[in-house]
């Protein structure tokens, strides 16, 4: 009965991956299409040429790495080579790009200084990391690293690309771990690397990077069927989702995996991970906040006093659940946070009412849908690139970075309809769930291109087991990855 509930939960899974790569593809085609046809960047004829020229150069790229031989030394060397190149790489466009702060990039580099200089981050209730206490998680982050190298800029930048090139080995393993195909391994650290709307935002003071790293640890350590690596991977939660909170996502669905894949055969061992998991994670969290609290930097330690703020945002029709500037000025932001809450509360009813009349809701979830995951992100403005070049210039890079987002998203959608007939490591459905819990949160609350950064390493594992479904000899009857552990 146990087996049955996990096939038929595996089955639903692949049905849901192949329907979010389905629209993922879709709304990047559209997408693709007005940029072609609306000349959005350069002219029809030459971006035709550069997305066929970069979806050429991708293959070949793919292809080379997929056919090198797997031995020790040839993979140390290709690993080597390919993490120094994407470190010059984004070292290089750290300094291509300005190194001034907007937004709330501007908001943690100033107050991580303030607070250093042992000034307050808030004056009243409704400042910014008062009513988003969490964010101070990663405002500590900020000062300890002022602390430790001064208000210099580059510091933060450089650490970016250490937690970026720590994230393509983590991605690399992850993919080892899954698949235990090389090829999927190197492909996957390569898609990664050029993702230039991935890579774009590392000249920024962001908490992406950073998480991202420790979000990649706790997929890796929740394959393992230790208790211990349970337990570690409640640690490397904690820490991410203080970083950046998107724990609730990962919580849901570790609870879900749990109890379809890992308290079926021993319930008592099952339940011992889990509940070590939760209670690490808890103590972490509910721990840091106090002390948050006893220092005197945070008195709302890492509580999130605004959560209505998101529906605002999120459920704004005319904006598609995006940063709306005239729905901002509707609110007086020097208002108590009580006064504020009773305001985001009307104006969140106001949006439903207006979604339940029209009937809008569908297309709004879709309509959110395409900015997040189908079209091009908003990292590349985040960036200021076009602050210190030539508006040919940005349009040039414009189109290159969505021209390889493009491509590899059809590879995902390739990479979903080869795993639908393929038994793999239950342990991927783990990640599939937190994506799809992540995707679900989404369409509701506020979006931006730049929110997908967390999960493009999931998704170019999913496009490199589609590309080496390509290029892969043809063997004996075989229906499945070689894998170590349970196959569903």
């Amino acid at each position: 009965m146990t087996e049955k509930l996990a096939a038929k939960m595996t089955g639903l899974i692949k049905a849901c991956l192949i329907i979010f790569a389905g629209l993922m593809a879709g709304g990047a085609l559209i997408t693709t299409k007005q940029v072609i046809l609306g000349a959005a960047w350069t002219s029809p004829k030459r971006s035709l040429f550069i997305f066929v020229l970069v979806a050429i150069l991708i293959i070949a790229g793919c292809w080379l790495l997929a056919v090198l031989p797997d031995q020790k030394t040839t993979n140390y060397l290709v690993l080597g080579v390919l993490l120094v190149a994407f470190a010059l790489l984004m070292i290089a466009w750290i300094y291509l790009t300005p190194a001034k702060q907007t937004s709330d990039y501007h908001t943690f580099w100033k107050y991580g200084q303030q607070a250093v200089a042992g000034g307050p981050i808030y004056y009243h209730d409704n400042n910014y990391f008062a009513k988003w206490a969490y964010q101070t998680g990663f405002l500590t982050y900020v000062m300890a690293v002022i602390k430790l190298f001064g208000a210099n800029i580059r510091s933060i930048q450089l650490l970016n690309v250490l937690w970026q090139i720590l994230s393509l080995l983590l991605t690399y393993v992850l993919a080892q771990k899954l698949f235990h195909q090389v090829a999927i391994s190197r492909i996957s650290l390569f898609l990664l690397g050029i993702n230039w709307e991935w890579l774009a935002l590392n000249n920024r003071v962001t908490n992406q990077y950073i998480a991202t790293v420790f979000f990649l640890l706790t997929w890796i350590l929740l394959l393992d069927k230790k208790t211990s690596s349970w337990i570690l991977a409640g640690v490397t939660l904690a820490i991410g989702n203080m970083l950046r909170p998107l724990s609730l996502v990962f919580i849901a669905a570790i609870i879900v995996f749990a109890l379809i894949y890992r308290l079926t055969n021993n319930w008592r061992q099952g339940c011992l991970r889990l509940g070590g998991l939760l209670l690490v994670y808890l103590v972490i969290t509910l721990s840091c906040g106090a002390l948050i609290k006893q220092s005197g930097l945070n008195e709302y330690g890492l509580s999130n006093r605004d959560t209505e703020w998101k529906f605002v945002i999120g459920l704004n029709y005319p904006s598609t659940g995006s940063y709306s500037q005239p729905l901002v000025k509707e609110f007086n932001l020097k208002n108590s946070r009580q006064a504020m809450l009773k305001q985001e509360k009307q104006v969140t009813q106001r949006h439903i009412k207006y979604l339940n009349q029209h009937h809008l809701w569908l297309k709004l979830f879709i309509k959110k849908f395409f900015i997040v995951w189908s079209n091009p992100s908003n990292t590349l403005n985040f960036s200021l690139f076009a602050k210190n070049h030539s508006l040919k210039t940005v349009n040039q890079v414009n189109l290159w970075a969505y021209a390889i987002t493009v491509v590899e998203i059809l590879l995902t959608l390739l990479g979903a309809l080869v795993l639908a007939f393929k038994k793999y490591h239950s342990g991927f459905n783990l990640l599939l769930l937190t994506l799809f819990a992540y995707a679900a949160a989404q369409v509701i609350i506020e979006v931006q291109g730049r929110y997908r950064i967390e999960f493009v390493p999931l998704l170019v594992i999913i496009a490199a087991v589609g590309f080496t479904k390509l290029v892969a000899k043809k063997k004996p009857k075989t229906n499945n990855f070689e894998v170590v552990g349970d196959t569903l």
